[in-house]
């Protein structure tokens, strides 16, 4: 029995080690998958076989020109499985599809929910009908990831606290695999907003970066590596010192301290016309713009200088006026000021969706990841 469950076990790591590599350098031949892999003709050979039979892999081509054996190309079948992401941090909430290719497919916003009751009775059926929406075989569904804003615990699979969704100690992994049967992931939406920028995003290809939001909320989210830094106790990434900056914040000061010129606006309207009235130089909007950008400058090149990513991401209203935006970077690579060049500092990509993709393309990173010996 241990040597039946020793060769399963090697089996798995094998499979785990060429959909790797298909998924990171596809389309790639036989020959070359052996190569990178170190594994024998034979042993990928047999394998391929085993993942084309399961749908996961197919052929798509040969290579080469002119005289000579061509050989055949193989890359992870796009319709194969799927993952589902859902952001239950935003209002509406969001549902995202994907492919095995990380290709969005289809996405669909539903009332929030808040509150374990809630939660309970509605956030798995709601999964359901959208799957069924999409007329796609429920087997088929591979991963389910669940973005959502607060604090998890050390398995990433109890909810240890969320204002905004009313939870406290709540083993939300746990009811949605009861009731779904599919293998689900939690993540915290900041941390899955950044993970969708180095996935498919702004900082696509890139190992490590840094994810800043000054939105309704604030904090950061940071991948090292590849993988997303929880930190001790799940709390990196805290940004408190920029809630006076977020939209409902600095809207209500806004209006509080001279409101004619916000009157009947949204806080986001707000937001716009202070950005609007800093830039053509009104008073005291102007200097408190300045302010604005200094102190998030400040943290932002200090960050940058500890960390050293590869790239920053920002998100949220400080990147919707260009001119304001521009401003920010320069004065985040004057804060940095590093002998080794400026960092990269660019907007998101995925805007509103960056939550729902970045918890779906964190299922895909779990099915293509390269599994060892524990």
């Amino acid at each position: 029995m241990i040597k039946i469950g020793n060769q399963q076990m090697l089996r798995e790591i094998n499979i785990s080690t060429l959909l790797h590599a298909i998924f990171e350098h596809g389309p790639i031949s036989r020959v070359e998958l052996a190569r990178k892999t170190k594994l024998s003709p034979t042993t990928v050979s047999v394998l391929i076989e085993d993942m084309i039979r399961e749908k996961l892999v197919h052929e798509t081509g040969t290579s080469g020109s002119g005289v000579g054996r061509k050989m055949t190309l193989l890359n992870i079948r796009a319709d194969g499985g799927y993952v589902i992401g859902v952001d239950l941090s935003s209002s509406p909430a969001r549902c995202v599809l994907l492919n095995l290719n990380g290709e969005l497919i289809a996405n669909q916003t539903f009332k929030p929910v808040i509150g374990e009751e809630q939660i309970r009775a509605e956030l798995a059926n709601t999964i359901r009908t959208f799957i069924r929406n999409q007329q796609i075989p429920y087997e088929l569904i591979k991963r389910i990831g669940i973005s959502l804003p607060g604090r998890l615990d050390d398995t990433q699979s109890v909810v240890m606290t969320s204002n905004y969704l009313k939870l406290d100690r709540f083993p939300l992994l746990k009811m949605l695999e009861d009731e779904l049967s599919i293998p689900i992931l939690l993540t915290n939406d900041l941390d899955a907003a950044g993970f969708a920028e180095r996935f498919s995003g702004a900082a696509k290809g890139d190992h490590s970066i840094i994810f800043l939001m000054i939105d309704y909320g604030t904090g950061a989210g940071i991948v090292i590596n590849g993988q997303i830094y929880h930190g001790s106790g799940g709390s990196a990434g805290r940004t408190p010192f920029f809630s006076p900056y977020c939209t409902p914040v600095l809207a209500e000061r806004l209006r509080r301290e001279n409101p004619e010129p916000f009157e009947g606006q949204t806080p986001e309207e707000v937001i716009r016309t202070f950005v609007a009235l800093a830039f053509d130089g009104v008073q005291p909007y102007h200097d408190l713009a300045e302010l604005m950008i200094h102190e998030i400058s400040d943290y932002c090149g200090k960050a940058l200088l500890l960390v050293n990513p590869q790239k920053m991401i920002l998100g949220g209203w400080i990147t919707d006026n260009k001119l304001f935006f521009d401003r920010l970077v320069t004065a985040i690579h004057q804060a940095e000021s590093s002998p080794y060049g400026d960092t990269p500092v660019l907007p998101f990509h995925w805007k509103m969706y960056g939550a729902a993709m970045g918890a779906a393309t964190l299922g895909l990173y779990e099915i293509f990841k390269q599994k060892t010996v524990q």
